[in-house]
């Protein structure tokens, strides 16, 4: 569980990045097509990936409605692997969605998809998930810490990380950060089963 949850939090980071664009009224489009449930050693039942950026001086939110997580951890070594997959078309941030899906942002017709695959060890009290970030063709490390706590094999994780959407080239043209900021403030909490 801690491994999708990094791998979440990674992608949510840069597509606060993307979508924090000017605003533009939403256009009619067609229906986001899921993706199918990843083999795991755990299974998420329930979770949120969110992210925050400033936009114009103002802090807008959105998130990804569809993600899949191959998890597999061991709770005594405390350590384990994730791939996380997230369809990028599934990313809403309130008017400026259709924007953030476009090829100045997430690009989404031509990179549907977004994946981390990390490796999870223990660090302090709590777990860091670490690996490689694919988005828009561009890969860069990602470290996501984050707290788990595991009760009759039920999983429940959250996690915070902070990236710069200038990384994957996310808002190129958005150098300014009084129109589009920088810094992407990722959140994420789930739950999976064993």
């Amino acid at each position: 569980a801690r491994h999708a949850l990094p791998a979440l939090v990674a992608v949510a980071v840069f597509g606060a990045g993307a979508a924090y664009a000017l605003a533009t009224a939403p256009r009619d489009a067609a229906p986001v097509a899921m993706l199918e449930q990843a083999a795991s050693e755990w299974q998420v039942t329930d979770g949120e990936l969110g992210f925050a950026v400033r936009q114009m001086g103002s802090t807008v939110t959105g998130s990804f409605a569809d993600w899949t997580a191959a998890i597999t951890f061991d709770p005594d070594s405390g350590t384990g692997a994730v791939t996380v997959t997230i369809n990028m078309d599934s990313v809403t941030i309130g008017t400026v969605t259709d924007q953030a899906k476009g090829a100045e942002f997430f690009d989404v017709d031509a990179h549907p998809t977004a994946v981390f695959e990390g490796t999870i060890r223990p660090e302090g009290a709590g777990y860091v998930a670490e690996g490689p970030l694919r988005l828009r063709d561009q890969q860069m490390p990602v470290t996501l810490p984050f707290d788990l706590t595991i009760t009759d094999g039920v999983a429940v994780m959250q996690g915070q990380a902070v990236m710069d959407r200038r990384d994957w080239q996310v808002g190129a043209g958005y150098a300014d950060e009084s129109t589009v900021g920088f810094q992407v403030d990722l959140s994420v909490a789930l739950t999976a089963t064993r």
